[in-house]
């Protein structure tokens, strides 16, 4: 091979190299876990991957969005109540879209109610109310490490599917 095509070459894959972080970043993107609030689904420690190009959720999809109050945190949470519907608590019961003798929230259309895992660790929809389509990030996928609050390694947990 000639010297110009050995140049094109390398200039090729650096460009590859440099390419391939760069489009991983803009599909994946990583978070830790601060708090309580997702236990058991996450665990304080928990690091996760989230997949920025999902951003239209089902219900009992967890979510990683803006949050409202604070632009530079995001939350997690567990999507309960889709646009159009009608969210009522009794106790610790969750109903949807029929209506019990309590007073509940409607979501309005574009618009998610939200939930922690560990209801008496977080806030979630009931204390800010609705999560807009816009302030969704993308749906975590998988714990790709966790650590204790000691700083032992939770290896049951690395590279755990997230539901």
């Amino acid at each position: 091979m000639t010297r110009a095509v050995w140049l094109v070459f390398l200039v090729l894959l650096i460009a590859v190299v440099v390419a391939i972080p760069f489009a991983i970043r803009q599909r994946y993107e990583g978070f830790s876990v601060p708090s309580p609030s997702m236990v058991p689904t996450l665990l304080p420690g928990d690091y996760i991957l989230v997949d920025k190009s999902v951003r239209d959720p089902d219900r009992t999809d967890l979510i990683v969005f803006v949050d409202a109050a604070d632009a530079t945190q995001m939350l997690v949470k567990r999507v309960i109540g889709l646009g159009g519907e009608d969210i009522h608590l009794a106790g610790r019961q969750v109903f949807v879209g029929c209506e019990p003798a309590t007073a509940g929230w409607h979501v309005p259309a574009g618009a998610f109610f939200v939930m922690a895992d560990n209801r008496n660790a977080g806030e979630d929809s009931r204390h800010y109310g609705t999560v807009r389509w816009q302030q969704i990030t993308g749906r975590p996928f998988l714990i790709y490490w966790s650590s204790d609050p000691a700083g032992g390694i939770r290896w049951s947990r690395i590279l755990s599917k997230i539901h």
